[in-house]
């Protein structure tokens, strides 16, 4: 009886040097290759892209600057809204938002500012211009006696803020818009908080004043 003969295996042909490793696996390579060049052109094409756009920003952040500054304020506005709309990712754009706002607390359109400035929040969170904007905001609900919402948004403004005097400013503004909403709990939580800081003094004092007067009211009450 014959004994059936095993054939070997196959064997891969085993690369003996760079060379022989290169032939074998030459398509892998030029795939990887690709990758890698795909990769980096995308990278390089997206902070170009980003160079260019900020680059954009601020020339159209200039031009309604000049605007502004030469009176012509309607010209201005439309020139800032649209940097702010168009570039909401940019300094350019924020800056521009908020030049925007300004302008209209200037010109007595305080409904203006409200609603471009709620836009911008809703645009940029967070950041180094989020605080500025959250005042601007407050500051914008206080001139339409809006005092409740104006506190809201000077609250998330000190939430926000790592400075620790810019969160003294902002508690003074708390009390004041509180008690000019006769809110008086409200208010002298804010001083008392005010009262208690030692980043300025100047306020901590006023503090200290406005919670007499509170005292003073609720006593003849």
């Amino acid at each position: 009886m014959t004994t059936p003969t095993m054939e070997a295996p196959v064997s891969q042909p085993k690369a003996e040097s760079f060379l022989d490793w290169f032939r074998i696996n030459s398509r892998m390579v030029t795939i990887a290759s690709i990758v890698v060049a795909a990769a980096a052109f995308g990278f390089w094409f997206y902070n170009r892209s980003a160079v260019l756009k900020a680059e954009n920003a601020d020339r159209k952040l200039l031009a309604a600057k000049q605007s502004l500054t030469s009176g012509n304020v309607p010209l201005a506005q439309s020139d800032l809204k649209k940097v702010a709309d168009q570039y909401p990712s940019t300094s350019a754009g924020a800056e521009a938002g908020m030049l925007l706002a300004q302008s209209k607390l200037e010109q007595g359109d305080y409904q203006g500012a409200v609603t471009s400035l709620k836009d911008l929040t809703g645009k940029i969170p967070s950041g180094p211009y989020a605080t500025p904007i959250h005042v601007l905001l407050g500051d914008a609900y206080a001139q339409l006696a809006k005092y409740a919402e104006a506190a809201a948004e000077y609250a998330k403004a000190s939430e926000l803020t790592t400075a620790p005097n810019e969160r003294a400013l902002l508690l003074a503004k708390i009390g004041r818009v509180q008690t000019a909403a006769g809110n008086a709990a409200k208010a002298r939580e804010a001083w008392e908080a005010l009262a208690k800081q030692n980043d300025n003094a100047g306020l901590a004092a006023e503090a200290r004043v406005r919670l007499g007067e509170l005292l003073a009211t609720a006593a003849k009450g």
